[in-house]
């Protein structure tokens, strides 16, 4: 049944004043302390990550009117206000306000898309200012991955040689670049990938800003727009994934590559927590210690996460893979990656093991909070 619930002007003082008590009881700044009303908003000083460490007058923390939801530009983090209070240990005092505020917000998830969550105008802005390839062969002088390139032969080694438009390869210096591509051609972010062992920077990661910040032109954004574009920008996949639908994250763009309707992040430290709030996402970061501790607070929040050592304590994929390299000389496994630690070194091991367990790869996600014992 629709609910009849409003936010009356009675509720949104009580709701103010207790949202006050947060930035009060969290922040010992007096400019931090106050809050800001715009249109349709409240605007203060987020108390999840203490907000702006250079500006004290910054106020990235946002409490909108219509849905009661919270966002933050500086940490990500979004939530609503009934959850913000109770993070704080805060609540209504009486119990028919809070009955009112989590009816309105429960109306408002039914009737917002779960894509609107995240994209607070921000999407298509991003999508108009992206260049396209040709701009980017222009601009920095990068070229098409041909065979022969020392681009194609990495991609072959990692069995990424069928997916060469989401590559370029940068003759200058010698580095892979991998593309965030968007529709209509156009590129939202790169990162460039050292093909020379020598080199300090592995990984280099482009954002919109740091795009047009390099061939001098403007770019045309607010403040607050420019935290979300930069946010945006190093979500690989973002503006090809249907939300709609069943969305794999990874900790690397190339792993989101293998796996349909996936978002790769260019960094495990990519703060997620915006993307916790829609019911299809999943998540399938390294198999290392950074990796796993991530999953272990997304399984706390109750989202879907991969379990590793399941997997391989079940299909003995890594004893397997051991053996093979032993039986390599070392040249040859210097080809090859010495362990398993993220599904790009799955599928290298199932194909030359030639392996069927990454075929049941969907069975070892889970939500069951007991699966913690895996992690």
């Amino acid at each position: 049944m629709t609910s009849t619930f409003k936010i009356d002007e009675q509720l949104k003082s009580k709701i103010r004043g207790l949202v006050k008590q947060v930035v009060i009881d969290q922040h010992t700044d007096p400019s931090k302390r106050m809050i800001k009303e715009m249109p349709g908003r409240l605007a203060l000083a987020c108390p999840y990550c203490g907000d702006s460490t250079t500006d004290v007058h910054k106020k990235r923390g946002n409490l909108y009117w219509d849905t009661l939801q919270y966002h933050c530009y500086n940490c990500s983090v979004h939530s609503n206000v009934y959850q913000l209070l109770k993070d704080y240990n805060l609540n209504f005092q009486n119990r028919e306000d809070s009955i009112t505020v989590i009816d309105y917000i429960q109306q408002q998830k039914i009737e917002t898309q779960e894509t609107e969550v995240l994209e607070l105008g921000i999407f298509k802005k991003i999508f108009d200012l992206a260049p396209t390839k040709t701009q980017l062969k222009q601009w920095f002088g990068f070229k098409d991955i041909e065979p022969g390139d020392p681009g194609f032969f990495y991609l072959r080694n990692r069995m990424l040689s069928h997916k060469l438009e989401y590559f370029m390869y940068s003759p200058k210096d010698r580095r892979l670049v991998v593309l965030n591509l968007a529709p209509q051609d156009k590129v939202i972010g790169f990162q460039t990938r050292s093909l020379n062992k020598r080199q300090n920077s592995r990984y280099l990661t482009y954002d919109i800003e740091k795009i047009y910040g390099e061939t001098g032109q403007s770019l045309e954004a607010t403040e607050e727009e420019l935290i979300s574009l930069k946010k945006i920008s190093t979500l690989f996949g973002v503006l090809l994934v249907d939300l709609q639908r069943e969305t794999t994250m990874f900790e690397g763009p190339i792993d989101a590559m293998f796996i349909q309707n996936s978002i790769g992040l260019a960094t495990a430290g990519r703060d997620t927590t915006e993307f916790d709030e829609i019911p299809t996402i999943k998540y399938m970061f390294d198999n290392d210690a950074t990796g796993k501790k991530k999953m272990m607070q997304k399984l706390k929040r109750g989202k879907k996460i991969f379990v590793w050592d399941k997997f391989l304590k079940e299909t003995k994929l890594d004893i397997k893979w051991d053996k093979f390299l032993q039986n390599l000389d070392k040249n040859e496994r210097n080809i090859y990656p010495s362990g398993l630690n993220d599904l790009n070194d799955l599928i290298i091991a199932s194909y030359h093991l030639k392996d069927k367990s990454i075929k049941n790869l969907s069975d070892y996600f889970t939500d069951n909070k007991l699966d913690a014992f895996y992690l």
